[in-house]
């Protein structure tokens, strides 16, 4: 159907026209093409534009003068030209309607129209030529002032534009930035300006000039380069014009600060994190930040101990903090341990720890998420496999250097760490201390209790505060909720928009905290070379029975004087304790265990290295000596006398050999009194000396059997016991 007002466009030539009347019962439409610039009213048939729409001959399209603009953005200017305008339409467009529609008539009122007006042929044209093309309203007679001055279009200069200059000796004007000018300030500013060394803008000109608009001389030995005169090169304003005009602020700030810099503080904000979370327990964020501030011993308060580290756990939906821990781990899995167990953890009973009286419904989070955010320090550990498959829960890891992507949980870290800075004595001034002012460290009067009671009222703060520029939907106006953390939390339970989940806070643990593989022998477990022992282990059939070698064990790598054997059922566990060989290794972490074996294995090594190379020197000495006492031994023995005879004769061989070693070994006193008197050795017969060696014999044995009762005495003792 062809429409009054409607704009179309014929296929084979691409032009348009505006049906500018419509006779259904002549069956005439006049219309006017677009593109000309005093278009006049064209007859044709309804009949043949239908046949044309339906064969696709023309097509409808989109108004391309259609615009919403309002009298307030326009000049005063415009619209006296508007309305003069629109006034001649009024005044002849409805009394001599069809007059001017037809072709013969049309120019005797155009000149009627001229004459009554005063104004111009052509301006009476242009008026309705106008008014039929775009829209047939009153803003189509609007004047074309935003095409006026060729803007966006580059000018072609014969001399320099703009101002003359006055303070310059030289009467030379300038110079007209050409292309090639135009080419040599864009490769100086990608030289020089987009880079991470941050130049400033004039020390980019200046490099540029130097570049491009210098002389190079050679002056002792050494390039120098002298800029030209000033008639000869581009000015700092020149640049400065061209600069803006083509600037490119996101590559500007993505090559001189980064990619990520762009990403974390200039990128587009399109959406909001509340979006992704439909309701409390979807999506909790996790961060830490080291407190500005610096505490004391809880001990000796005369100690200063540090910054301490603070994390918090955030439900995005509500922006209800679920978790709080305060302490002096790094940002780590160990201080990650922490907070996930608060998380869990009944705030009741977290709360009258540190002298805070709260019931709980003022702090109803003991629950699992669906998902934590974190970053890759944080929730990069031993225990994330086990939230994974164990719970269920699911780990989102944040690029680095990427805050943006916790933007709730840093929120409350900068108004913590405000309100510290105003009260708390230690807190870090870096903008207001000067050389000789006191150091604020000096000034540290806290202890790590007194700081988390007051970081755990910061929370509870925050759960009943007005959260600024929060989404309500229209279900939450509807039920007067306020933009309330603790107020959000209850409406969404109330309506079963989250999926809490609670878990018992022990089979939790278990989960949170890292594995690894002990080895079991004799009723002791050995875990990073550790020997642990337990009063289970004594019923040997647990590991004989079933043949059980290695076993699961879960341990807190801030303890290592118990862990826990985790049985096949994932509830049940033992705990095991060091023993007394281990003992010494009592009150360490385990890195401080790792560190201990491994400078142990370190000396190990060295020894054996000095200890190879004495046993090879032991060998050559020993095989030296094996060579020259065959060789001696070799030219003693009788080739004439028989091998059983040899043999038959070591017996008294062997007397002979002992009493002529007693000779040698028998203890002479030396005394210079003895009046020189020599003893004389009593001779024994060779049955004396049998007689001694059978006493040595049953001597010995007496001993072994002595031996053997003993030790079999008190490992029955042992196994008793």
């Amino acid at each position: 159907m062809i429409n009054f007002n409607s704009v179309y466009q014929f296929v084979n030539d691409g032009k348009r026209m505006r049906i500018i009347h419509l006779d259904v019962t002549s069956d005439i439409c006049l219309y006017v093409y677009l593109e000309q610039a005093f278009s006049m009213p064209i007859m044709g048939s309804i009949n043949d534009m239908q046949i044309k729409s339906d064969n696709a001959d023309i097509v409808e399209i989109a108004d391309p003068y259609f615009m919403i603009k309002s009298d307030k953005n326009l000049k005063a200017s415009e619209i006296a030209k508007r309305d003069e305008a629109w006034r001649i339409i009024e005044v002849y467009w409805d009394n001599k309607k069809m007059a001017i529609l037809t072709k013969h008539t049309r120019t005797a009122i155009f000149k009627e129209i001229s004459r009554i007006e005063n104004i111009p042929m052509v301006r009476v044209r242009r008026i309705f030529s106008r008014f039929w093309q775009r829209g047939m309203n009153r803003n189509a007679l609007l004047p074309d002032y935003a095409k006026s001055g060729g803007k966006g279009q580059e000018r072609i200069l014969k001399e320099k534009n703009g101002r003359r200059r006055i303070y310059s000796n030289n009467k030379a004007n300038g110079i007209i930035i050409s292309e090639c000018i135009k080419k040599q300030f864009e490769a100086g500013t990608n030289k020089y300006w987009r880079t991470n060394q941050q130049k400033s803008l004039r020390q980019v000109y200046r490099l540029i000039l130097a570049d491009f608009y210098s002389i190079t001389v050679k002056k002792n030995n050494e390039i120098e380069k002298i800029i030209r005169d000033e008639g000869m090169i581009p000015t700092f304003r020149q640049y400065y014009y061209w600069f803006k005009k083509n600037e490119n602020t996101e590559l500007d700030i993505k090559m001189r600060k980064g990619e990520k810099e762009f990403e974390l503080k200039h990128r587009s904000l399109l959406s909001n994190s509340t979006i992704e979370s439909p309701g409390p327990g979807f999506r909790f964020q996790i961060d830490a930040t080291v407190a500005d501030l610096y505490i004391v011993s809880e001990v000796d308060r005369s100690k200063i101990i540090g910054r301490p580290t603070v994390y918090i756990i955030i439900d995005v939906f509500s922006r209800m903090i679920t978790g709080c821990y305060v302490g002096l781990e790094s940002p780590s899995w160990n201080g990650a341990m922490m907070v996930l167990d608060s998380m869990v953890a009944d705030k009741v009973e977290l709360c009258r720890k540190y002298n805070i009286q709260i019931e709980s419904e003022d702090w109803p989070c003991c629950f699992l998420p669906k998902t934590i955010i974190a970053d890759r320090g944080e929730l990069e550990g031993y225990g994330v496999k086990n939230l994974i498959n164990n719970l269920n829960i699911t780990i989102e890891n944040t690029s680095p250097y990427r805050g943006d992507y916790k933007g709730i949980v840093e929120r409350f870290f900068r108004t913590v760490n405000a309100r510290i800075k105003s009260f708390l004595p230690g807190a870090i001034m870096k903008d207001y201390r000067k050389r000789g002012d006191p150091d604020y460290r000096l000034d540290s009067k806290l202890t790590l209790k007194e700081i988390t009671e007051i970081i755990l009222r910061s929370v509870l703060l925050h759960n009943i505060h007005e959260i600024e520029k929060y989404p309500l939907t229209p279900a939450m106006i509807k039920d007067n909720v306020k933009p309330v953390p603790l107020d959000l939390w209850n409406w969404g339970t109330a309506h079963k928009k989250g999926i809490l989940r609670k878990v018992d806070r022990q089979i939790f643990r278990l989960n949170i905290m890292p594995r690894g593989k002990g080895t079991i022998s004799r009723g002791t477990i050995v875990f990073k070379n550790l020997s642990y022992g337990a009063t289970e282990l004594l019923n040997e059939h647990i590991y004989k029975q079933h043949k059980i070698k290695t076993v699961e064990i879960v341990y807190d790598p801030r303890n290592m004087e118990q862990i826990y054997w985790l049985k096949e059922d994932g509830h049940q566990y033992i705990t095991l304790n060091l023993l007394d060989k281990s003992r010494h290794f009592k009150d360490m972490y385990l890195e401080d265990v790792i560190a201990t074996h491994k400078k142990a294995a370190s000396l190990r090594h060295e020894a054996r290295k000095s200890q190879l190379q004495q046993e090879t020197e032991l060998d050559q000495r020993i095989l030296k000596i094996a060579k020259h006492a065959r060789k001696k031994t070799n030219t003693d023995i009788n080739a004439n006398i028989s091998k059983t005879k040899r043999l038959k004769n070591i017996g008294n061989n062997r007397a002979e050999e002992k009493e002529r070693n007693r000779k040698i070994e028998a203890f002479m006193p030396c005394n210079d009194n003895s009046g020189g008197i020599v003893p004389f050795p009593i001779e024994q017969s060779p049955m004396d000396f049998q007689d001694q060696d059978n006493k040595n014999l049953d001597y010995n044995a007496q001993m072994m059997k002595k031996i053997r009762q003993r030790k079999e005495k008190a490992k029955h003792e042992k196994s008793k016991s």
